[in-house]
């Protein structure tokens, strides 16, 4: 193979190709033996008849030789060459200069770790040609990756010549990180330093009331400060004096020195190894992934975890370490903290740009600053008409660094599901606060007001509600009601305490306002109770709270604002306290669009299953064809419950009829009224008022009359698929299927089609012509359709 080569001209990119395929046939590093050792056997003795010459080395020797224009033909003398071996075997005792005991170091190093040894490292030598300095930074980073040290770069000299750009380098100096005098001589240095200063600092202090001076630790009133300084770990300096010089000539940059004998130890594990900083880096896609991660934030160590699952399954396989993601999100995060509300409010220009229906409005001080926020979506805006009869507000802290209070505005739709009718960040929770978060909220809802709202027992709120919304029925949370009596009574509401038991008789047992009002004065002139501020406080706001003045009020499912508090709750997995006001909307965006996928999700379920009947009536199946999937979930339940009960005909003007319980079971019974000529019907449980759903007393009566259908004033298209079935957003056309539905959305599907496009066409001239030539054809159709629409 060697008598093969061509001669080669140094230097040339040819020369360079060659010596590169010719070093990958070298299985094993090439080594320069010590002096005193035979470099064919590897030990002291002398070469014998039986050691055969290392073919590897032969070959490393032609690389080098092809870059540095050696003749192959003529052995060259270099360190550790004495000519023939006693047996004529020139090869056996001939080992290149650029070699060193150092590549041994690293394969030893490799094979130690158990690493997959791919090729071996590039060994720097003088004369060795580069085209580019980073090309000779990484040569040299890579060889010290294998032997177990870093690099850093050392000195650089420029040309200071006159019309040479200023930054023009000469020669740059690529060194161990261990480089430097040893710890211990730095550290005697500085403190001889530091008594120069003292010395001449007691030239100048003030000795007067020297005795009454006290150390800042003892002085009245102070704290020492144990965090002045951080201690912070020193880089060993071992004065070592590897290093390699890089200079540029000709246009090419190649190795002028080249220092390989360290003075201090190898790091063997890779593990271990990766800490040093020039060999830490992130590449780009890698970057790309974490940013994406970033944006949805997760923490840093699931971050580690799902880059090293990408890159094989272990952390430790990657290129950087923890803190070099730390920094990069600490960066992320300093670049969106200068123009935090900037970009929030550039991101909502871009949504109402997409979506004309897309409303917000901030609320600004007197210094033009934005204090609050509020926005909702077209596609609220379309569907608050059909859920606007209850609506649950509710506020929470720690959603982000300027602890803004979040103040989402939450409906029911018609899967049962919550979803989000508005949202704000506040500045506060005043009473005008709340009256600007209403009143932006009726200004993107057409000045339709809620039917029922619900809320906490806040004051502030609560006025604002009765400013914006007069006549709105206005309920306050009744879990917060009752958390808050059994903090103030105390074991008086304990289990088993006979007051406990007449206090929640009287509110759940109940079934009119008199018959209400009737036992709580009762209960509590039987307890003597009567001068308890807390009880008279909630006798005060019985209309807000108590269940008996809402029972024909919709409240469908629930007494509490737990809706509110479950979203809240969840929100918080989220987003974190520290968190900017920009990286919460992307994440109040990221939960909406979860609820569109679970509504999708419910969607799908109707379309394509059926549910299985509990029995044979009629009016069950009316119900699975009518209502969503989790609406006759609850039907069918009450379906069930109504064979709990036996109507008795009661003789009374019109058709009556009481619900019995049977045997051992609720002894308490319900009345049902009935007009059959106009389908009309009452019960005493008041559930279809509440919940829009006809009680399972009603049901009972209706199998016992042997009524085939449900009347249609009590299916509620709330609660049907017809809710949400081709809701356009206010003031849109008519959907247009195939064409995205934003600009962001039409701008990626086009890019995708044109780069699929130019990728297939520009393999050949043909095909890019025609390309080009269609390409701006469309240039002109575009430009005349936006003109016609006066777009331009």
């Amino acid at each position: 193979m060697v008598d093969m080569v061509p001669l080669l001209l140094p230097g040339s990119k040819n020369c360079r190709i060659a010596a590169k395929q010719l070093n990958q046939l070298c299985l094993q590093p090439l080594v320069r033996q010590p002096l005193g050792r035979n470099s064919a056997t590897g030990d002291g003795r002398a070469a014998t008849a039986g050691d055969k010459p290392c073919n590897n080395l032969r070959c490393g020797f032609v690389a080098d030789s092809i870059l540095q224009g050696f003749d192959l033909n003529i052995p060259a003398q270099t360190e550790g060459y004495d000519g023939a071996d006693q047996d004529g075997n020139d090869a056996a005792n001939f080992v290149p200069r650029p070699h060193s005991t150092a590549t041994a170091g690293a394969s030893n190093l490799a094979e130690e770790d158990g690493e997959e040894i791919c090729s071996q490292p590039v060994v720097p030598f003088v004369g060795m040609i580069f085209d580019d300095l980073e090309v000779a930074k990484q040569v040299y980073n890579d060889y010290a990756w294998k032997l177990g040290f870093g690099t850093r770069i050392g000195n650089t000299k420029y040309n200071t010549a006159r019309g040479v750009p200023k930054d023009t380098i000469l020669s740059r100096v690529f060194e161990c990180v261990h480089t430097g005098k040893p710890a211990a001589e730095c550290k005697n240095a500085a403190a001889r330093s530091k008594e120069a200063a003292a010395k001449v600092k007691e030239a100048t202090v003030d000795m007067t009331n020297i005795g009454e001076q006290k150390s800042r630790s003892k002085q009245a009133g102070s704290e020492m400060d144990v965090n002045e300084s951080k201690q912070r770990n020193i880089l060993l300096r071992c004065d070592c004096k590897a290093h390699m010089v890089v200079g540029k000539r000709n246009g090419l940059w190649s190795v002028t020195v080249f220092k390989e004998e360290h003075t201090h130890r190898m790091v063997k594990l890779a593990g271990r190894r990766r800490y040093y900083r020039s060999h830490r880096k992130v590449p780009e896609e890698d970057f790309q992934f974490l940013q994406t991660l970033h944006n949805q934030n997760i923490t840093t160590a699931q971050i580690m975890g799902c880059l090293g699952s990408v890159r094989g399954g272990d952390p430790r396989t990657l290129g950087y370490v923890k803190r070099d993601v730390s920094n990069i999100r600490t960066m992320l995060r300093e670049e969106v903290s200068h123009r935090d509300m900037s970009m929030v409010i550039e991101y909502f220009e871009r949504r109402k740009a997409e979506s004309p229906n897309f409303f917000y409005d901030t609320l600004v001080d007197s210094n033009n600053a934005v204090r609050g926020l509020f926005w909702v979506d077209g596609r609220t805006r379309a569907l608050y008409p059909k859920y606007k009869d209850c609506v649950f507000f509710d506020t929470t802290f720690c959603t982000n660094k300027y602890n803004l209070p979040f103040a989402p505005i939450v409906g029911i739709n018609n899967h049962t599901h919550t979803i989000v009718l508005g949202c704000a960040l506040l500045p506060d929770e005043t009473t005008e606060t709340f009256k600007w978060v209403f009143e932006r909220w009726m200004l993107a809802m057409n000045q339709m007001h809620p039917d029922h709202i619900m809320t906490d027992q806040d004051q502030a709120m609560a006025t604002a509600i009765d400013k914006v919304f007069p006549n709105s029925i206005h309920r306050c949370c009744f879990y917060h009601v009752l958390h808050l009596a059994r903090k103030k009574l105390g074991p008086n509401l304990g289990e088993g305490h006979p007051f406990a038991d007449a206090f929640y008789s009287c509110i759940y047992g109940t079934d009119t306002i008199e018959e209400f009002e009737f036992c709580w004065q009762h209960m509590l002139r039987s307890f003597d109770m009567i001068e308890n501020n807390h009880l008279n406080n909630m006798w005060k706001s019985r209309k807000t709270w108590a269940p008996v003045y809402f029972r024909k009020s919709f409240f469908p499912f629930t007494s509490t604002t737990g809706r509110s508090e479950g979203l809240n709750s969840y929100f918080k997995t989220l987003v974190r306290p520290s968190d900017s006001v920009w990286n919460f909307v992307q994440q109040y965006e990221l939960c909406q669009n979860l609820m569109l996928d679970r509504e999708d999700n419910a969607g799908f379920t109707m379309e394509t299953t059926t549910a299985k009947l509990w029995g044979s009536y009629s009016i069950e199946k009316q119900a699975l064809k009518f209502y969503t999937r989790e609406v006759f979930d609850r039907f069918q339940k009450m379906v069930q419950s109504s064979t709990r009960f036996y109507p008795i005909h009661v003789e009374a003007e019109g058709l009556c009829f009481n619900l019995v319980p049977n045997q051992d079971l609720d002894v308490k019974t319900y009345r049902v009224a009935v007009n059959p000529e106009e389908g009309w019907y009452t019960c005493g449980c008041n559930m279809f008022e509440m919940c829009g759903l006809i009680c399972p007393h009603i049901i009972r009566v209706m199998v016992h009359l042997n009524v085939q259908q449900i009347p249609g004033r009590y299916m509620l298209e709330r609660w049907s698929a017809a809710a949400t079935t081709h809701a356009p957003e206010p003031g849109t056309n008519t959907i247009r299927f195939g064409v995205p539905t934003t600009n962001t959305l039409k701008y990626n599907s086009l890019c995708r089609k044109m780069n699929q496009l130019a990728s297939d066409a520009c393999f050949d001239d043909d095909t890019y012509v025609a390309v080009s030539r269609i390409v701006d054809e469309a240039n002109k159709v575009v430009a005349t359709m936006l003109k016609a629409k006066g777009q331009v």
